[in-house]
This record gives structure tokens, sequence and C-alpha cells, in this order.
């Protein structure tokens, strides 16, 4: 076969090998150009993702909640969570800690009721 085309053997597998490390050039410069592209397009795709506008983060929100009464007296203060908290709560600061009640409970309802009366 070599001899019909005029090219010995050496000159052939040259060729061959030629070829081959060119084609495997050219694959790899396409895998990573694949690769490239893919990285560009998921980091565009992700930074979409994030909120264009966020909301203002409340500086304290309420998720667990007492299950009992504070004596009145021992309040200090009671306050409401911010609109954007996830759960509606008060937040009640005694002498020592904080807790936060369910703004269903009667008696922080009479507390507050209190409050506002003597404002």
């Amino acid at each position: 076969m070599w001899c019909r085309l005029g090219l010995s053997q050496t000159s052939a597998t040259a060729r061959y090998q030629s070829l081959k490390i060119s084609f495997r050039s050219e694959t790899m410069r396409a895998s990573s150009l694949c690769l490239l592209f893919g990285l560009v397009l998921m980091m565009t795709w992700t930074s979409e993702a994030q909120p264009q506008a966020a909301a203002p983060i409340p500086e304290e929100c309420c998720f667990n909640f007492i299950d009992f009464q504070i004596p009145i007296k021992k309040i200090v203060s009671a306050e409401k969570t911010d609109s954007h908290c996830p759960v509606p709560g008060i937040v009640v600061t005694t002498p020592r800690t904080r807790f936060c009640v369910k703004p269903e409970e009667a008696w922080i309802k009479s507390y507050i009721k209190e409050q506002l009366k003597k404002t």
C-alpha cells in the first residue's frame, strides 16, 4: 500500500503521528473552550439567582417562644418584632434576660394595653 502512494512506511508513520498530535491538540482546545463556556454560563446563572433588591435584615426575630407567663413586675420592656421577620413575636426584656412571646397570649396583650394607656 505504501508503494502505491509513493510513500515510504516511515514517512507515512510520521505523517500519521503528526495528524494524531494535531487531532489531540484540536480536541483538547475544543474541550477547554467548552469547559470555559460552561463555567461562564454557570457563573452568569448563579449571579442572576441572587435577589436584586434585598429586603432589610431585621435585627431581632423570634423563632422559639416561651410557654409560661412572666410576672408583670419583672418586665422592663416589650417590643414587637420587625414586620420582615418570618414569624410575628414580642420580645420581652427582664432585668436578667430576654424572651420571645407569641402576640396572641392574653397576658402580653393586657400588658401592652396597660402600657399604651400609660403613654
